[in-house]
């Protein structure tokens, strides 16, 4: 296993443990978390199993990006940030007050570790990307 691989680990083992720590200081601070769906209060395991099914969906996508564009340090903070707003739609329709505000700092916690512990392993520009060869113009 490479230094870049560890990293990525490490990345994706940290924003299950960073929302997990947000959770419980919302809890200590009175915040139920209560939704509209399933079984009505988000917990610690809900949260847990959504950071990390977040985390290994932007590896992959990290991957994506990195085997398929020229400029994947670019291209996936803006790729990052754009699924963080479509992330907050959900706690805005499904909760009220300060429990959609609360869930939505969780996501955004969670995408805080993600976007930059992932960004921090690309590369800002790779030649022969796209399937191109080194020094092509395609």
């Amino acid at each position: 296993m490479n230094d870049l691989t560890r990293r990525r680990i490490l990345t994706v083992t940290l924003a299950p443990v960073a929302a997990l720590t947000t959770w419980a200081a919302v809890r200590l601070a009175g915040v139920h978390l209560d939704v509209s769906t399933g079984p009505g209060t988000v917990g610690p395991a809900n949260v847990v199993a959504a950071a990390l099914v977040g985390g290994l969906g932007a590896w992959c996508v990290v991957r994506l990006l990195e085997r398929h564009t020229r400029r994947p340090g670019f291209w996936w903070p803006l790729v990052g940030s754009t699924v963080l707003g479509v992330s907050l739609i959900g706690p805005s329709y499904l909760a009220d007050g300060v429990d959609a505000l609360a869930l939505g700092g969780l996501h955004i916690v969670t995408a805080m570790v993600l976007i930059w512990g992932l960004e921090t392993t690309l590369p800002a520009y790779r030649d022969g990307a796209c399937g191109c060869m080194p020094g092509s113009r395609a």
